[in-house]
């Protein structure tokens, strides 16, 4: 054989290498991508390849969206249809799988023995507080426990339903979503944890220093558990959903809720300072009068964020974009009255 001819099949296999080492390192690694992928590729619609499948255009449409899977005798059509064989076509699409670590589970045991741990100390010394042990259960079964085992089934399951906020009408990323939930419940397990430890140890200290710390660390622990949940939340959203106009409808619904929750802080805070500075008694006919102002605050914050959830979807449908209403503005000027009205009240 020629010299150049010998060179120019060199070339040609190095081209080849070279292309099927980019087509491998472009290849989607879900199922639907990948049909999606090969689809592109032969430059035919949808519609095109529903006809060769014989099926509809909606299946084609579900796969590529991960949302369902084709049969196998359906997948060995697809792969023949792209002169592929099954083997080939399923290489490389199962991603890698997302689990639960063992570093909340610990936490929550963690903190489970320091409550032990306190009830015993607490009651050879004479320093073991109801207030203080009631809040250190509430975190930890409530806040911490209840939340772990959620997230975590969520995770193991991967059904979302049980999350405040899932629309089973949105494209999402499953592992992100995953990855977004432990990153979650590692945070609350590690705040939970070390506010559960803090307020054992406060109970030592004299009275006035254990009510002042106790009131801050609660306080605290309640912006860090809402604030987390907010900032792993949006921080999220452009991994964890698909589809722009998604992307862009949560962002827009993240300002009513941080309305809510910048409100209700504002009405515990009034709240907090009010019976403070009155000296106000828990459980006392007064402190149950203020019930009224609570459930007033409620009646006005909470249809306002509901409504407005709905108003931000329909919005961004319509028009491509969100800015707060007159509804909005109103409640906030309502709400702002029933905060003033309870600090002025005798």
């Amino acid at each position: 054989m020629p010299m150049y001819e010998q060179k120019e099949n060199s070339v040609i296999e190095n081209m080849q290498e070279g292309a099927e080492k980019t087509l491998e390192q472009e290849m989607p690694k879900s199922l639907g991508n990948k049909i999606k992928f090969f689809r592109e590729q032969r430059k035919i619609t949808q519609s095109e390849l529903a006809e060769k499948l014989s099926v509809t255009r909606q299946a084609i449409s579900n796969w590529e969206r991960d949302k369902t899977l084709p049969d196998v005798y359906t997948l060995q059509k697809i792969a023949s249809f792209f002169e592929r064989t099954l083997d080939e076509f399923m290489e490389g699409i199962k991603e890698v799988e997302i689990t639960m670590p063992k570093t909340p589970g610990y936490l929550a045991a963690a903190t489970g023995g320091v409550i032990a741990l306190y009830l015993v100390i607490g009651g050879i010394t004479s320093h073991l507080h109801v207030e203080t042990v009631a809040s250190m259960v509430i975190l930890w079964v409530f806040c911490q426990l209840f939340l772990h085992l959620i997230f975590g089934n969520t995770v193991k399951t991967g059904n979302f339903s049980a999350l405040a906020g899932y629309d089973s009408n949105v494209e999402y990323r499953i592992n992100e979503v995953k990855k977004a939930l432990i990153q979650m419940d590692i945070h609350i397990a590690v705040s939970s944890f070390g506010t559960v430890l803090l307020l054992g140890c406060s109970s030592f200290l004299a009275r006035n220093a254990k009510d002042i710390l106790f009131g801050i660390l609660i306080f605290a622990y309640i912006i860090d558990f809402t604030t987390a949940i907010l900032l792993y939340n949006y921080r999220s959203l452009d991994r964890t959903l698909v589809k722009e106009h998604d992307r862009k409808t949560a962002k827009a619904g993240m300002a009513s809720i941080v309305w809510l929750v910048v409100w209700v802080f504002i009405f515990c805070g009034a709240t907090i300072g009010k019976f403070t500075i009155c000296s106000i008694e828990n459980n006392s006919g007064r402190a149950v009068e203020y019930l009224g102002f609570m459930l007033l605050f409620l009646l006005v914050t909470i249809p306002e964020f509901f409504y407005e959830q709905r108003r931000v979807k329909k919005k961004m449908e319509e028009t491509g974009s969100y800015r707060p209403g007159a509804a909005f503005w109103v409640s906030t000027a309502f709400a702002l009255a029933v905060t003033a009205f309870m600090l002025l009240a005798l």
